[in-house]
C-alpha cells in the first residue's frame, strides 16, 4: 500500500526549475471541522514537513472552515493566497470536465479500482492540463472510506430514496447522482448540515463517518445506511506557480510528507470506521449495511452517467475507460 501511495505521489510531480534553496512558509487549509479526519491529516502533514528542518519549510495550518467553503478555498489556491489545500477530490471537477465522472455514484467498484485509475496515464494527463490552464495542481490523491447516508428515516429500499430531500454539495455530479437515485438534492454548506438535518431542511446527508463524527450528524439523523455507491478520496491541491518555484529537494520533501500523511490517513479511516459506527450506535444511531436494492439504484446511476456522456459533458468513451481499469 505504501509503495502505491508513493507511486501516485511521484506521478503527480510537476516540472519546475531548480534554484538555490530558500525558506518557504506555506499556508495550509483543510476546511473541515477541527477534530475531523481531514483536519487531523492537515496536522499530520504539518508535523511531517516541519520535522525535516533541511527543507526550510514552515506551515501555517488554518484549521476549520474559517477561510470559507471548499470551493472558496480552491479559488484561494488558484490565486496563491493559500498554497496547499487538502480536501475531497470532488472539488477538482469544475476545473476540467474529464474529472466529473469520478464523482458519479457507482463509478468505481471499490477503492482499489479508484487507486488504480489515479495511477493511470489518462488521469495524469488531465491533472497536467488543469495545472497548465488554471495554476492548480492536484498532488498525491488517495482513496479513503465509503460514504454513508445519514437520514431522519430508514432507507431500506429504492422507494425510500424517491423524493428524499438529500443534502448535496455545490457539485453537479453529486446532484446528478442523487437525482439518478430518485432523491431531491438540496445544496447545504458542510458546516450547516447538522442544523439542516435537525430542522428537516434536508432529510438525509452523505459522507464518510470519519468526517461526519465531528459534526454529529447522527444525533439529528440517526439512520446510517451503507450502499457503497461513492468512495471518498482526498487530494492535496497546490498552487502550480508556488510548486514550480520550489527547488527539487523541497518538492521531494513535500511529496514524501504527502505520502506519509496519505498512508496514515487511509489506515486511520479504516481503523476508525468501525469504532465510530459503534460510538454512533451507542448514542442512539441505527446502522445498516444490507441495503436490499443496491443493484437497482446502481443500474439507474450507470444509465444516467452514460446518458450524460452522450450529451458531451466530458470526453466520449471516458466512462468505459474508467470501468476498464483493472
Amino acid at each position: 500500500m505504501k509503495k502505491i501511495f508513493l507511486f501516485l505521489a511521484v506521478c503527480m510531480i510537476g516540472t519546475g526549475s531548480v534554484s538555490a534553496q530558500k525558506a518557504v512558509k506555506i499556508t495550509l487549509a483543510t476546511g473541515d471541522a477541527i477534530g475531523s479526519l481531514r483536519n487531523l491529516m492537515g496536522e499530520y502533514l504539518k508535523a511531517e514537513i516541519e520535522k525535516v528542518p533541511a527543507l526550510k519549510i514552515t506551515v501555517n495550518h488554518v484549521q476549520g472552515p474559517v477561510l470559507g467553503s471548499a470551493s472558496q478555498i480552491m479559488d484561494q489556491v488558484v490565486e496563491g493566497s493559500v498554497q496547499v489545500f487538502g480536501n475531497d477530490l470532488a472539488w477538482i471537477a469544475p476545473y476540467d470536465p474529464d474529472f466529473q465522472p469520478m464523482s458519479f455514484g457507482f463509478m468505481f467498484r471499490d477503492n482499489i479500482h479508484m487507486m488504480k485509475y489515479f495511477a493511470s496515464p489518462a488521469f495524469k494527463a488531465v491533472v497536467d492540463k488543469v495545472a497548465a490552464n488554471s495554476d492548480l495542481r492536484l498532488v498525491a490523491p488517495v482513496p479513503m472510506a465509503s460514504r454513508m447516508f445519514f437520514s431522519v428515516k430508514p432507507l431500506n429500499t429504492i422507494d425510500d430514496f424517491k423524493g428524499l430531500k438529500l443534502r448535496a454539495p455545490g457539485l453537479e455530479m453529486f446532484v446528478k447522482s442523487y437525482e439518478a437515485y430518485g432523491a431531491s438534492p438540496t445544496t447545504v454548506a458542510w458546516n450547516e448540515i447538522f442544523l439542516g438535518l435537525k430542522t428537516k431542511l434536508v432529510e438525509a446527508a452523505h459522507g464518510p463517518v470519519a468526517d461526519v463524527i465531528a459534526n454529529k450528524w447522527h444525533l439529528a439523523a440517526p439512520y446510517i445506511t451503507r450502499t457503497n455507491d461513492m468512495f471518498a478520496a482526498n487530494g492535496w491541491y497546490v498552487n502550480e506557480s508556488f510548486w514550480k518555484n520550489l527547488d527539487a529537494k523541497q518538492r521531494d520533501g513535500l511529496l514524501k510528507a504527502f505520502e506519509a500523511t496519505n498512508t496514515w490517513g487511509f489506515a486511520e479511516s479504516v481503523k476508525k470506521e468501525k469504532e465510530i459506527i459503534a460510538l454512533m450506535v451507542s448514542e442512539g444511531a441505527i446502522y445498516s449495511d444490507s441495503f436490499m436494492d443496491r443493484e437497482l439504484i446502481r443500474a439507474q446511476a450507470i444509465e444516467a452517467v452514460k446518458k450524460l456522456e452522450k450529451t458531451g459533458k466530458w470526453s466520449r468513451g471516458l466512462v468505459a475507460q474508467i470501468d476498464a481499469v483493472k
